[in-house]
């Protein structure tokens, strides 16, 4: 049995997504914006999320603690996100965008995924709807 590991699908997921942090990350720096891909990715979560506790950007993120607490204090030193103490459970804090982080997001949103549609090009809507359900598919299967 012969087995091409650059023709399986972990090997080709783990490199797209290689590749798409890499160019998240010369996007940024092109732009001389000081934030980092993992740093963009946890600032849209608090953004959807509203007031996310930092245990559930942990989940999302699939990072550790430690890490997600260091990005939200780079996402702080920007000004782009702010901590509380959560009133319902004094031990833990809530992470929430502030309007300096809306108006991040607002401003360079449009032109990162004006970037991003280049990197579907040769995929149509309906290509790019599929695979976004199987990977979703798949993500399910890997955190049962």
């Amino acid at each position: 049995m012969r087995y091409e590991i650059e023709e399986t699908a972990g090997y080709l997921v783990y490199r797209v997504g290689r590749l798409l942090r890499f160019r998240a990350a010369q996007f940024f720096r092109e732009r001389d914006i000081a934030i980092s891909p993992e740093q963009w990715a946890l600032l849209l979560q608090i953004a959807e999320k509203g007031e996310p506790v930092m245990s559930d950007l942990v989940d999302r993120t699939v990072n550790d603690h430690p890490n997600v607490t260091r990005l939200v204090g780079g996402l702080e030193r920007l000004g782009y996100t702010k901590r509380t103490t959560n009133p319902e459970d004094r031990r833990s804090q809530l992470i929430s965008i502030t309007p300096a982080g809306e108006l991040f997001i607002n401003q360079v949103l449009p032109e990162l995924i004006s970037e991003k549609a280049a990197f579907f090009e040769g995929l149509d809507q309906n290509d790019v709807t599929i695979l976004i359900k199987n990977l979703k598919v798949i993500l399910g299967n890997l955190v049962k």
